[in-house]
């Protein structure tokens, strides 16, 4: 009998949910460096951004293993461990009494981030069926933004209960909670899907597949060229127009609602017929002239600010091709292992964009920026033949058709 808990919009927000706790095991430690650095008397300045990007390294080296692993296991079993090795990682960065002691379990907590991240975008696939399955997979795509956005509106948390700590014991308190709600209202795979799962070879076919990587690089261009944008923009406008940083750093705030706004509108627009190819040749058209607006003109402060939301927002559009993220799987059996490999090209923009850009802003010119920002535009283009794809109209073979006889089994 379905119940509250077992509703279609539950499982699809818990899931939902727990991708954002997951991807919070990096931005949980943003607001609390400066304590920690503090607590373990760290002066290389390195090792604070070790602390928080550890997560991330988990991510960019075994997303594509952890959707394997996904495959072959169960989304909603992967997803549950996931949430567990999080909570797990919590408690020995919470327990740390040594800095090499909290290194060891940021290690853990993003091996839980992988886990949780590769599954849960899989397991929405899984359990939604077509206008829905848009608009829960660019809801997905804001996982990120959201995930950044909630320890910057609860900085002072851990400053009111007297330790940094407090802001990990909320998260991991928080991913208890979800992870609860999760055991009971997740659906597990049915028994014609576990047996279709066990005869699988989708990590070779998603390898061998073109349209996975293509989407993967789009998404690892854009993700370079928002975390590059991101590490660079608050000291760079706070030069230009002699702004304190904090001022810049509340303006960003609400560029990163922006980003989650442009990721939502996919979604809408995908399922008002607006094709793919019209939304993100405006993303990135919009994307060029805002980032580079803000690195060669300088009317006012002002506008810097709104050419970063223009920024922002227009990206947004782009990682809403999340969307198009069931389309590219070569098989119904592959969905986890494609999850994978596109989340890892993702992680590979992570990682480049934030010291290219550090590195073109101290070193390079005023054409360097402006460079940087075209480069990464190109490299999005990666996703054109993607793009063109009729979301509408095109079947991804083995799951489309089980769409309807999957749907009741999860009812």
């Amino acid at each position: 009998m379905t119940t509250a808990i077992q509703s279609p919009v539950v499982r699809i927000l818990v899931t939902y949910a727990l991708g954002v706790m997951a991807a919070m095991t990096v931005s949980e430690a943003v607001t609390e460096l400066g304590a920690i650095a503090r607590e373990f008397h760290i002066v290389d300045h390195s090792k604070p951004g070790l602390i928080m990007s550890l997560p991330s390294l988990m991510v960019a080296l075994g997303a594509l293993l952890a959707g394997y692993i996904v495959d072959r296991v169960g989304d909603r079993i992967v997803l549950l461990i996931g949430a567990v090795i999080i909570i797990a990682g919590d408690m020995f960065v919470i327990s740390a009494s040594t800095f090499n002691w909290l290194l060891i379990g940021r290690m853990l907590t993003g091996v839980g981030y992988v886990l949780a991240a590769v599954s849960a975008v899989t397991l929405l696939i899984r359990i939604t069926t077509g206008k829905q399955r848009t608009m829960a997979m660019a809801l997905w795509s804001t996982f990120v933004p959201v995930s950044f956005l909630l320890p910057f509106l609860s900085a002072g948390l851990a400053e009111h209960f007297g330790s940094w700590r407090a802001a990990f014991i909320a998260h991991s308190a928080l991913t208890l909670a979800l992870l609860v709600i999760a055991a009971f209202s997740l659906p597990a795979r049915t028994a014609l899907e576990k047996a279709q799962f066990s005869r699988t070879r989708g990590l070779s076919a998603v390898l061998k597949s073109p349209p996975p990587w293509l989407l993967g690089i789009s998404f690892g261009a854009d993700a370079f060229l928002q975390t590059g944008m991101s590490a660079t923009l608050t000291p760079y406008l706070s030069r230009v127009y002699s702004v304190p940083p904090v001022d810049v750093a509340h303006m960003n705030v609400f560029a990163m609602l922006l980003n989650a706004v442009g990721c939502l509108s996919v979604g809408a627009l995908l399922n008002r017929g607006v094709k793919a190819w019209v939304i993100a040749a405006f993303g990135v058209v919009m994307t060029g002239i805002a980032g580079i607006a803000i690195f060669t003109l300088h009317p006012s402060f002002m506008f810097s600010i709104a050419a970063s939301w223009l920024f922002m927002f227009a990206s947004g559009l782009l990682v809403g091709m999340w969307a198009l993220a069931p389309l590219v799987a070569p098989s119904r059996e592959s969905i986890g292992a494609t999850s994978g490999l596109i989340t890892q090209l993702t992680l590979v923009g992570v990682f480049l964009g934030p010291p290219l850009f550090i590195s073109g802003q101290l070193h390079g010119n005023s054409h360097t920026m402006p460079t940087l920002i075209i480069a990464g535009l190109v490299v999005c283009l990666a996703g054109i033949p993607i793009w063109i794809r009729d979301v509408n109209r095109l079947a991804l073979p083995g799951v489309n058709a089980a769409d309807s006889g999957a749907a009741k089994s999860h009812s």
